[in-house]
C-alpha cells in the first residue's frame, strides 16, 4: 500500500469543500505534486493557509471548453473527483440544475482524460445512492436514489464503471458514509448541533429515532487515499464505513453532555417523506481490499469537532 504521493501529480476536483480541503492537505503532507480545479467563484478560504503550494486551475466542469484549456497541460496521474452540487433537497426544480452540473459537469472530466495514461481516476460518490434500501447496505446492491443529487451520483458511478469494462480506464468509485468534522458547514446534524449548543440557541430535530453511520473526515480521506494507492481497487464500487450504527438522538445527547449544552431541544420537525430509519454498510469489501478501518471514535472525533467550532464559532454560518 503507497503511503507518500511523493513525485505524483495529482489533481483534486471540489478541493475547496469540506472532505476535498482535507484531502488536499493530507496530499500536500504526503509531498504530492497536487493541482486543484476550482470554479471562478469557489472560495479557498478552507485552503488559505496551503494556496501557495497548490497548482490553482479555474474552470466550472460544465463548460468544456474552459475545462480543456485549463487541463491543456495535464501531466497528472492520480485524479480524486469529488466537485458536485451536494444539494440533498427532494424539490423537483433541482433535477435539471443538479444533473447539468454533477453529470454533465463529471463527464467532461471523464472523458478529457479517458485517452490519457493515468494510474487512477477515484470516483467519489455517496452513501446516499442506496436511497431507500432496506440496511445493512452494500456494494451490490441496486441503488434507489431519492433525490436529484443521489441520481446523479449514480449516474456517474454507472458510467465510471462502464469506462473501465469497455474501455479499460482506472476507474474507482468510493461511497463514503456521513463524514463529520472541522470545516464542515450547513444544516447537517453534528455541525448544526455543536453551533447550537455553543451559542446557547434552541435545537429543533426529529425525535431522532432513526440511526447513522458517522465517520471523522480524516478517517475517510485515508480511505480516499488507500483506493488510490490499491491496484486490487481498480474498477470497484467501494463503500467506506464500518456498519456501526448511532441513533440520532443519542449522539445529540452526546454533543449536549461535551458541549454543557444548555440549549432547549425540541424535538417536534416532521421526518421527510420516505424517511429511512436506519441507514449502514456492511463494510467488508474496504476492509479486505484497502485494509481500511477508522482510528477515530465518535466522542473523539465530537470533541475534535467542537474545539475547531469554538475557535472558529464567531466566523462561522449560522
Amino acid at each position: 500500500m503507497q503511503k507518500s504521493f511523493a513525485k505524483n501529480s495529482v489533481l483534486v476536483t471540489g478541493a475547496t469543500g469540506f472532505i476535498g480541503s482535507h484531502l488536499t492537505r493530507a496530499l500536500v503532507q504526503r509531498e504530492a505534486k497536487v493541482s486543484i480545479l476550482k470554479r471562478p467563484s469557489s472560495s479557498l478560504a478552507r485552503l488559505k493557509d496551503i494556496a501557495k503550494r497548490l497548482r490553482i486551475l479555474e474552470a466550472d466542469l460544465t463548460d468544456e471548453r474552459r475545462l480543456k484549456a485549463a487541463l491543456k497541460r495535464s501531466d497528472h496521474q492520480i485524479i480524486f473527483h469529488l466537485a458536485a452540487d451536494t444539494n440533498h433537497s427532494r424539490l423537483q426544480k433541482l433535477i435539471k440544475k443538479t444533473f447539468e452540473k454533477n453529470v454533465v459537469g463529471s463527464l467532461n472530466v471523464l472523458n478529457f482524460f479517458l485517452d490519457r495514461p493515468i494510474k487512477v481516476f477515484v470516483n467519489v460518490g455517496t452513501c446516499e445512492e442506496y436511497g431507500d434500501n432496506s440496511a445493512p447496505f452494500h456494494e451490490d446492491m441496486r441503488e434507489k436514489p431519492v433525490s436529484p443529487y443521489s441520481a446523479s451520483k449514480v449516474a456517474i458511478t454507472h458510467y465510471c464503471q462502464m469506462l473501465y469494462k469497455i474501455y479499460d480506464f482506472p476507474a474507482v468509485t468510493l461511497r463514503p458514509f456521513l463524514t463529520y468534522g472541522p470545516y464542515q458547514e450547513g444544516d447537517f446534524l453534528i455541525p448544526y448541533s455543536i453551533k447550537r449548543c455553543l451559542r446557547s440557541l434552541p435545537i429543533k430535530t426529529t425525535k431522532g429515532e432513526q440511526t447513522r453511520e458517522f465517520h471523522y473526515v480524516t478517517d475517510i480521506v485515508e480511505g480516499i487515499l488507500r483506493a488510490a494507492s490499491s491496484k486490487k481497487a481498480i474498477g470497484e464500487i467501494i463503500d467506506l464505513g464500518t456498519g456501526k450504527e448511532y441513533v440520532i438522538r443519542e449522539v445529540l445527547q452526546k454533543i449536549r453532555t461535551l458541549t454543557d449544552c444548555k440549549s432547549k431541544w425540541k424535538r417536534d420537525v416532521p421526518y421527510r417523506p420516505g424517511e429511512v430509519m436506519r441507514f449502514y454498510c456492511r463494510g467488508d469489501k474496504a476492509r479486505k481490499l484497502l485494509g481500511w478501518k477508522p482510528k477515530v471514535t465518535l466522542t473523539e472525533g465530537i470533541k475534535r469537532t467542537i474545539a475547531w467550532q469554538e475557535k472558529h464559532l464567531e466566523h462561522s454560518d449560522e
